[in-house]
């Protein structure tokens, strides 16, 4: 996973907080700026590297070298499923081999260690491989010259990427430095989005022993709230339970209520377009104190866990286990993992279902999806053999038939073809070791680490509908709130130009005096009489400068 990394002190690395270019999954950091001088990345790129309008490349063939001729080192992530290393040349990386003649050089460390032990390589600049997940700001990589632009390779050598891009120009366009080029690609996850969206998980099974409906409003969801904890749903006779409780998110759990009021706080963070198009601020807005108001009554009430800014995931898990809890903020996948730690610890009747977002007089109610990008990949300046790097990732990245392999894994071991569709096998479905459909597709090297698309259509959104028709009670849940789901608001990237404005114009202790005075404000410690103060004090910092170059990167987001 990559993360922002600058050198320029607390005022720049504000400013790359604050002009932070991509929303991003829960568990992928994004990063930005770039200047208009490239220098070493333009220079060691090869010829075809360059930027061309030349007509559609024809298809690769395959091998793409006689067998074993050309060999790439890639730079990234371990294997999610730790007992397996890519290293050990796995099933799928072993027929890629087979079917491309390109041997592969794993150069990978779990994640958790990523981002210190590549950031310092990069740094350097020393031994970089032929393909990284960038650890770092990967635009100003692309500026020090230690990635290239991909434009040209991708127009003459990536038959598949172009067509990818062609059809999603919105997302061609965010990956874009602020020169207008192309220096990585990215993990693709707007299909995941629709099987796995990310809302509020509630107990179904505490509304129907309460003779409660499923909340909409924020009314009714406070009342439901207050029913769970005094009411004694777990019914074991003492006042413990926690209405609302969630792990890792902070202070934006709690914006996921704020649907009802249409705000859009979870992944824009705030940063919103008007009917016209023009960013607002929407934490400036009234109908943010509005939020606050309600999240002030939850918290003086007991009904939001007191440790919500700290809460980590086990100890979620914990109180879950001890039939505590009675909603959370997280993926529908996880109230699966919910049910069954309550099912071992012998609450048979827990039922966590994903409830339909709030709503509220102006708004239909909504989630925002996650996403669309996960890591950002690149070809490193000093690479050998620039084509034959961007025709492998073509292959495995926008290829239907490379995309099976990595989506689906090997075909008779892990899926069979059923009416000219994949199908999973009991390896993934009943997997004789016992593990759950991802861990088992991971296990033979599917499910990766390396840059892969899973889309809203074609090919590519096929494993994401696959896998959640094994559990029929959560596929029913993802197709109930389809039509809810929106898209957080699109920026590009910042250029150095524009964070050195940032640094210069908005206050460093922005984010921070943000982040803290909207905390004090749900728990009390600072009076909502003083959210005009708390405005104030905002466009005192830069917020309209802020403002000015979030528009900008919202245009280069957005043109056509």
């Amino acid at each position: 996973m990559n993360a922002r990394r600058h050198s320029g002190g607390k005022s720049r690395k504000a400013a790359a907080l604050l002009l932070s270019a991509a929303m991003v999954s829960l568990s992928v950091l994004s990063a930005c700026g770039k200047s208009e001088e490239t220098g070493g990345a333009e220079a060691s790129a090869s010829p075809q590297a360059n930027s061309s309008a030349s007509a559609e490349p024809a298809a690769n063939t395959m091998p793409i070298v006689k067998d074993g001729s050309v060999t790439l080192t890639f730079m990234g992530n371990e294997n999610f499923y730790a007992a397996k290393s890519y290293k050990q040349n796995l099933p799928v990386w072993q027929e890629i081999e087979k079917r491309t003649g390109v041997k592969t050089i794993w150069d990978v460390t779990p994640s958790s260690q990523y981002v210190k032990v590549a950031g310092v390589r990069v740094a350097a600049a020393k031994d970089l491989p032929d393909i990284m997940l960038v650890p770092q700001d990967p635009v100003k990589t692309a500026e020090d010259g230690l990635i290239i632009p991909l434009d040209g390779l991708i127009d003459k050598h990536a038959p598949n990427i172009k067509k990818f891009f062609k059809e999603n120009p919105i997302l061609h366009n965010r990956l874009k430095a602020p020169d207008g080029k192309l220096y990585f690609i990215s993990s693709i996850t707007d299909g995941a989005a629709y099987t796995d969206p990310i809302g509020l998980l509630l107990r179904k099974d505490w509304l129907e022993k309460l003779d409660l409906q499923e909340p909409r409003t924020l009314d009714e969801w406070y009342a439901v709230l207050k029913a769970f904890k005094d009411r004694d749903p777990n019914g074991n006779g003492k006042p413990d339970e926690i209405p609302l409780s969630f792990a890792n998110h902070g202070m934006n759990g709690l914006t996921m209520f704020a649907s009802a009021l249409n705000l859009h706080f979870f992944y824009s963070q705030g940063f919103y377009p008007d009917k016209n198009g023009k960013i607002q601020f929407e934490w400036a807005d009234p109908r943010a104190k509005e939020l606050l108001v309600w999240l002030n009554k939850l918290y003086s009430e007991g009904l939001i866990d007191p440790e919500f800014l700290t809460k980590k995931d086990d100890a979620l898990v914990g109180n879950i286990s001890r039939d505590m809890v009675g909603s959370s903020v997280n993926f529908l996948n996880q109230a699966d993992r919910y049910n069954a730690a309550q099912k071992q610890s012998g609450s048979d009747k827990a039922s966590w279902m994903l409830a339909l977002p709030p709503t509220g007089k102006d708004s239909k109610g909504y989630y925002e999806k996650y996403g669309p990008f996960s890591g950002y990949f690149a070809i490193s300046s000093t690479s050998k053999n620039p084509e034959v790097a961007i025709k492998w990732l073509d292959y495995i990245y926008a290829s239907e038939e490379g995309s099976r392999l990595v989506h689906f894994g090997i075909e008779g071991t892990s899926y069979n073809m059923v009416n000219g569709q994949p199908e999973f096998t009991d390896f993934v479905k009943k997997n004789p070791e016992g593990l759950d459909a991802v861990s088992a597709l991971r296990s033979i090297g599917a499910y990766p680490t390396v840059p892969w698309i899973r889309s809203q259509k074609g090919f590519t959104s096929l494993q994401p509908q696959a896998l959640l028709k094994l559990n029929p009670v959560l596929a029913e849940q993802a197709k109930r709130i389809e039509t809810s789901l929106v898209d957080a608001v699109p920026f590009g990237f910042a250029s150095p130009k524009e964070n050195e404005e940032v640094s210069t114009t908005v206050s460093a202790d922005f984010k921070t005096y943000l982040d803290e005075t909207l905390v004090k404000f749900v728990t009390g410690k600072e009076p909502l009489d003083n959210f005009d103060k708390f405005t104030a004090k905002l466009q005192s910092m830069g917020l309209a400068k802020l403002l000015e170059l979030k528009q900008k990167q919202y245009d280069r987001a957005t043109k056509k």
